[in-house]
């Protein structure tokens, strides 16, 4: 029932996997970026899997980025596919969603200088934001029931990666279909992003994250499809390496506070990332600022404001 199909991305990360579910309604999980090369990758792919394209009834998203969202649009206006999104996610696909402005204050916050952040502005996605049409999209969260002749699908919120990401999890056949929550050759980004609930709060996106891992571990998984790579057949023991990456990240941020004094979460990701360059600077940033979030939590670490940015210390 659920078949693999790599669609090429502009990316470094490199190929996304979409998913087909070809039990009525036929159903694409995360179908891709919208880029030529990607439509016709995908429309290969199902005509050879048996499925053609016009008969795809739904689409589902685990999240808003652009690799995996980015052709949802283009297959509801040759189809009439219904669009599956959390709603968290879904207030990012108006078309004009701005990435950067949406976490300007907790950049600001975080210390970086006037040149990083141009830098950082300058390197502009490779493809436009993506957006969904009005009336395309059912509202989708943490329980919905997602049915297939034979079977369905629960969907679960895992965020971290994304405040709306989603899984979806088949009771039956013990699949998971992960995104980007696991993957097998990378720990996903816990991108800064404000709260949902409230904008001008950073949300906590490692705590969120590190959450949802022990919540897989007390499900009953067989196999893990992630959104990039090789399907996962021993997922507890990925959880527990990506548990202890994160472990060794909280020590080494505490090793650089103790070697450095008081640093802004800027600082110490140059540190930790010196050669990142452009838009990477800000996913580095990310990583530090999630892992400073939660030793701030966990008492390990304290934080002073001062003038707005935000200092570290032990």
């Amino acid at each position: 029932m659920l078949h693999k199909i790599s669609v090429p991305t502009p990316y470094p990360v490199g190929p996304v996997n979409a998913y087909l579910i070809a039990a009525k309604p036929c159903t694409l999980v995360d179908p891709g970026p919208d880029t030529r090369e990607a439509r016709e990758v995908l429309q290969g792919e199902l005509d050879r899997l048996g499925v053609p394209l016009d008969r795809i009834e739904r689409v589902l998203l685990t999240h808003f980025h652009t690799d995996h969202c980015g052709l949802a649009s283009w297959i509801h206006s040759l189809t009439g596919a219904k669009i599956h999104i959390h709603p968290y996610d879904l207030k990012k696909l108006s078309g004009n969603h701005d990435f950067i402005k949406e976490r300007m204050l907790f950049v600001r916050e975080a210390g970086v200088p006037a040149e990083i952040l141009e830098e950082i502005l300058q390197d502009r996605d490779k493809l436009p934001p993506p957006s969904v049409p009005p009336g395309s999209v059912v509202p989708t969260v943490e329980g919905t029931e997602i049915p297939f002749e034979g079977g369905s699908l629960q969907a679960l919120h895992l965020p971290g990666h994304a405040t709306g990401h989603l899984c979806f999890y088949d009771p039956a056949g013990k699949n998971l279909i992960a995104g980007d929550f696991l993957l097998p050759h990378i720990t996903p980004n816990p991108f800064l992003e404000p709260d949902p609930l409230h904008p001008r709060r950073r949300n906590p996106s490692l705590r969120h994250y590190l959450e949802g891992l022990e919540r897989l571990l007390a499900m009953d998984i067989e196999l893990v499809w992630p959104g990039h790579g090789e399907v996962i057949d021993d997922y507890r023991k990925l959880v527990a390496e990506v548990q202890e990456h994160h472990r060794a990240r909280c020590d080494a941020l505490v090793g650089l506070l103790r070697e450095h004094g008081p640093c802004t979460a800027f600082e110490l990701s140059r540190v930790t990332y010196p050669h990142l360059k452009g838009f990477n600077i800000f996913m580095g940033l990310s990583e530090v600022q999630a892992h400073l979030d939660v030793l701030v939590e966990e008492g390990r670490v304290k934080m002073e404001k001062r003038d707005g940015v935000e200092y570290y210390f032990l």
